[in-house]
């Protein structure tokens, strides 16, 4: 009797299977200690080789660093989480002397990261809506998360949309264990609803549709797109596109496979 044939994956379904396997992981974690194992596993699926997770304040929720680098708790000196506190959108650490102006504590930061052996690094920035009754864009920095590389070796760009979901998958994992966060998103009593109109552009913003696009596939106009999406984004308490995916996977019967195409 002849073997069925075995299905043959994808890149992307694989980097979609691995951060969807996270997230089952992050949300069974019970300790900031298996967190930072399930973390350090699937950003090395993903080709990455150092992991950061920090607070606003600059204080390491967890890390897989080289011994020798030094996290600095203060955005006067630390480049990264300066840059990440005035960003929303993910940015490499090659960048950040185009988005800011560096002081010289800043680019002795930079200057030390490579002298530890950080190369090339991408960071996740998180914003969190100062109330849940004020809109997204009123926001205060929460955290971020990077995923960085050996002196020497590239990024792997494939990657970072991938990247991209495990940093804020993470984050909303590790406040959860500081006792900072709402229960986790597969606790469906816990959940915020979405409307089913809601769910529609989600979903459809979660496969990289613009509001123009998604207003023409829905035959509603682009600023009621805007408006849904942004209602949505203030029940969930978060403040980027990104994080509504994260915080509404389960609602929005979506899954990673499906966002990352």
């Amino acid at each position: 009797m002849s073997e069925a044939p075995q299905m043959i994956q994808s890149p992307s379904d694989k980097r979609a299977r691995i951060v969807q396997d996270f997230q089952r992981s992050a949300l069974g974690a019970a300790t900031t200690a298996r967190l930072r194992v399930s973390l350090c596993e699937a950003a090395r699926a993903l080709g990455f080789h150092h992991v950061l997770l920090q607070g606003a304040g600059g204080g390491v929720w967890l890390a897989d660093m080289p011994v020798t680098w030094r996290a600095d708790p203060s955005q006067d000196s630390d480049a990264v989480l300066a840059a990440a506190a005035q960003s929303y959108a993910p940015f490499l650490w090659s960048d950040i002397a185009r988005l800011m102006v560096l002081s010289s504590a800043q680019r002795d930061f930079l200057d030390g990261a490579v002298a530890a052996g950080i190369g090339a690094a991408v960071t996740i920035p998180i914003h969190r809506p100062r109330g849940a009754d004020e809109a997204g864009s009123y926001s205060v920095f929460a955290g971020c998360c990077s995923f960085a590389m050996q002196n020497g070796m590239c990024l792997p760009l494939e990657s970072l949309a991938a990247a991209h979901y495990l940093g804020a998958l993470a984050f909303d994992a590790a406040e959860r264990l500081r006792g900072v966060a709402p229960p986790p998103a597969g606790s469906q009593a816990a959940l915020p609803r979405l409307t089913p109109r809601q769910r529609d552009c989600v979903v459809l913003a979660a496969q990289g549709k613009s509001d123009w696009e998604i207003g023409q596939l829905l035959g509603i106009s682009e600023s009621t797109v805007h408006k849904h999406i942004e209602d949505a984004k203030r029940r969930f308490g978060v403040s980027t596109r990104i994080q509504l995916v994260v915080r509404s996977l389960f609602d929005a019967k979506l899954s990673f496979a499906d966002v990352m195409k």
